[in-house]
């Protein structure tokens, strides 16, 4: 009996807590991924990380023997970014895909589209989008203050020593700079006997 080819494609995006960092960890978790999903291997899997700023991580690919899954993920952002597909003409389960990444590598968000590439590319899932909102949430506030500490830092060393109430004098006196020792006065709003 000839198997009937289905022609799906699915495209996972997912921010990862704990990524694959490790070349032999990954080609692992592949060829055992290939297996829970019944497919089998024809070459690969192939594994290598990739170390340059800006672009650094690991890269995962398998030919399997209905077409082929590869999975790019992007670690110095927090969350690691993971991109990961899976090609086949055999049958397959997305959600079933989504659920073990996102067991294996502690997502806080995935989304993925499962596209039907027989005659035209078709959305066949409506596309899915789940987050885990308190540690996102966390993510947010961790990244806001980070960005905060770094304003700050930026905004210290950019401002020049002053003396308060030096020279006997009440304001700030300046002690470096083209205006050194100019004295700035407190600034004083009038009130009014309320």
């Amino acid at each position: 009996m000839t198997e009937v080819l289905v022609h799906k494609h699915l495209i996972v995006r997912a921010e990862a807590v704990s990524p694959p960092m490790d070349e032999t960890f990954l080609k692992e978790w592949l060829q055992d991924f290939i297996k829970c999903i019944n497919m089998k291997v024809l070459m690969g899997p192939y594994v290598i990380y990739h170390d340059v700023p800006g672009n650094r991580g690991i890269t995962g690919a398998a030919i399997i023997e209905t077409s082929h899954i590869v999975m790019h993920v992007w670690d110095e952002p927090s969350p690691a970014l993971m991109q990961f597909d899976v090609y086949s003409c055999g049958v397959f389960d997305p959600e079933e895909i989504c659920n073990k990444i996102k067991k294996d590598f502690d997502i806080v968000k995935i989304e993925y589209k499962y596209l039907d590439r027989e005659a035209e590319l078709r959305d066949i899932a409506g596309g899915k989008s789940i987050a885990k909102p308190h540690l996102k949430d966390f993510i947010v506030k961790e990244n806001e203050d980070k960005l905060k500490k770094l304003t700050e830092e930026t905004l210290f060393k950019s401002r020049k020593e002053v003396d308060i109430n030096g020279n006997g004098t009440t304001g700030y006196v300046i002690k470096e700079g083209p205006q050194k020792g100019k004295v700035l006065k407190h600034i004083q709003i009038p009130t009014k006997n309320i």
